[in-house]
């Protein structure tokens, strides 16, 4: 049997482990919502619900006790203020985990941590923002023609090889049929073609 044996390390030192706890439960308390692997999140639950079940009785050792965990001043006032009177009538299970599946990266099974009265409520989208094209349209009258852009030492060099004859180097060779003319289409000869045998007397 294992005894003794309670909790996850989740491969961290004692000080590592619990300062991110600290920080998570400080962010669960801040936003009621938070992010992580799922080994965290089993870890983190009852955590957090002992700290709530603690700022229900409001009082100097009580403050003392949550600060322990979240050193922020602002976070353990808004804990005993706003977060622990939600749930005076409610003996335990103040948080719940939902499971988000493998993550992609490392394929760990992420979660999310909240609290059961947490209602999300989604953003609204900012508008887009217009990009250099849609203004170049925009200012240009709905058509947009993109240029290349010719470096100038090479647009000068062109112009200057299409003015310019070509020459030939000197001791080099004419090209293949340079001085030869084109075969054309001749006109039929009148006399007896000397390619077949000729008869006598014609």
């Amino acid at each position: 049997m294992m005894h003794n044996r309670a909790g996850r390390k989740l491969r961290r030192t004692t000080s590592h482990r619990l300062a991110m706890f600290s920080n998570q439960l400080a962010s669960l308390m801040t936003h009621e919502r938070i992010q992580t692997t799922l080994t965290k999140a089993k870890e983190l639950r009852p955590l957090a619900e002992r700290l709530i079940t603690t700022a229900k009785s409001d009082g100097v050792a009580a403050r003392r006790r949550v600060a322990q965990w979240i050193p922020d001043r602002t976070t353990v006032k808004k804990v005993f203020e706003k977060i622990a009177p939600r749930f005076v009538d409610r003996p335990g299970g103040y948080t719940r985990i939902l499971r988000l599946g493998a993550r992609r990266g490392d394929s760990a099974e992420a979660a999310i941590l909240e609290f059961v009265d947490y209602r999300f409520e989604a953003k609204e989208k900012a508008p887009r923002k217009e990009s250099l094209a849609d203004r170049a349209r925009r200012a240009g009258g709905g058509r947009v023609e993109t240029v290349r852009k010719q470096k100038p030492e090479a647009k000068e060099e062109g112009e200057a090889a299409e003015a310019a004859p070509r020459k030939s180097p000197k001791g080099a060779k004419p090209p293949r049929g340079a001085g030869r003319a084109k075969p054309g289409r001749q006109a039929p000869s009148k006399g007896p073609s000397r390619t077949g045998p000729t008869k006598r007397g014609e």
